[in-house]
């Protein structure tokens, strides 16, 4: 019954790629796959967007004054971060214009000179260089450029850093601290901060700062700690740096990629092996598949040295090991069918059957 209702529903009204033939099914794909894209691209952008900085998240991150760490590339080779530092802002009439206590974005108006980790000591900071010094000038009096439509949302001095990674210790607990775990690595390095005034060396309370990072291929974020000891505080940033989602996506397409050629490849030397019949050309195909490996994994993002864990060990070496004794056994699978020797026979006729043979060829 229902069988019949629906050949008679397709009877009278065909779907449009029935209707319209290569046409119609090339269109579909078409807008699909085209659906499928911008939806992977928005993924990309939110993703990408998830530490970004605002005004609002700015002007409510400090207290007292506040900075941003921005991490604006990555050397995994020498294990550093580059990275971007400024001031948002304060808050009170002490450390701000401002005829109340509130909080001013790019309103700082006391100098600042910062100093990170073995320098950011009570001992040791008058002894060492900061990484950076903020002048006041620029918000007491600042240049024409301040002046343009837009610009005075962005920090008016900014100072750049290299920073190193915490290294890869054996004793670690948490692996992914190493290239080894491509394209699942995460970096990480620890800073203590401190932030003295020149003019009279007094500390300056820092609130917060936001770390975030732009890298390609990359996402970054910070975490700001401040810890009271004894009449003092200390504070420390801690900034992290993980492949992006959509590149461990990729990759493990790639990898997946890579195992069903190679399975591919066994399922048809199994069938050789067992005598199925199989054309000669899918038979050499699967040296194409052992060239095309190397170009699959070049293909992935900051192509990683050989050695990684997931897509080398667990993936591109078993893949070249397996494609290549399948390779060998079928080509000596093929030889021995192309060039086995002639097998001859010969046969014994009896008296009768001789004299037969030799009264038809007369």
């Amino acid at each position: 019954m229902v069988p019949a209702l629906i050949r008679r529903i397709v009877g009278r009204r065909k779907p449009l790629f029935v209707q319209y033939g290569p046409i119609g099914i090339l269109a579909t794909a078409f807008v699909v796959l085209l659906a499928i894209s911008l939806k992977i691209t928005h993924v990309y952008l939110d993703s990408s967007a998830t530490t970004q900085v605002t005004r609002e998240d700015a002007i409510s991150s400090f207290g007292v004054s506040g900075s941003l760490a921005n991490i604006f590339a990555i050397d995994v080779d020498a294990q550093t971060f580059s990275i971007h530092w400024s001031i948002i802002g304060a808050c009170g009439r002490t450390y701000t214009n401002g005829l109340n206590d509130s909080c001013y974005q790019n309103q700082f108006i006391k100098n600042m000179a910062l100093y990170l980790n073995e320098n950011a000591t009570s001992s040791n900071w008058n002894m060492t260089m900061p990484i950076g010094v903020f002048s006041a000038d620029a918000i007491r009096d600042p240049p024409p450029v301040n002046y343009i439509t837009g610009r005075g949302s962005i920090p008016p001095q900014e100072f750049d850093t290299v920073l190193a990674i915490d290294p890869f210790l054996p004793y670690t607990q948490q692996k992914k601290y190493s290239t080894l775990f491509y394209p699942f690595d995460q970096f990480t390095t620890f800073i203590s901060l401190l932030a003295i005034d020149p003019d009279d060396n007094s500390t300056i309370p820092i609130s917060g700062v936001v770390g975030y990072g732009n890298i390609v291929n990359w996402e970054a974020s910070g975490s700001f700690y401040a810890i009271p000891v004894g009449q003092n505080t200390l504070y420390s940033l801690v900034l992290t740096a993980g492949r992006h989602r959509m590149i461990k996506a990729f990759v493990l397409v790639l990898v997946i990629t890579n195992w069903i050629l190679s399975l591919a490849v066994l399922w048809m030397t199994i069938l050789v092996l067992f005598k199925a019949n199989i054309d000669n050309g899918i038979i050499l195909g699967s040296t194409t598949v052992l060239f095309a490996l190397p170009q699959i994994r070049a293909s992935m993002p900051d192509s990683p040295p050989f050695g990684t864990i997931f897509s080398n060990i667990g993936g591109y070496f078993m893949n070249v090991c397996l494609v290549s004794a399948c390779t060998s056994v079928l080509l000596f699978s093929q030889l021995q069918y192309h060039y086995r020797p002639m097998i001859t026979t010969s046969v014994e006729l009896k008296p009768e059957e001789r004299q037969a043979f030799l009264v038809d060829t007369e």
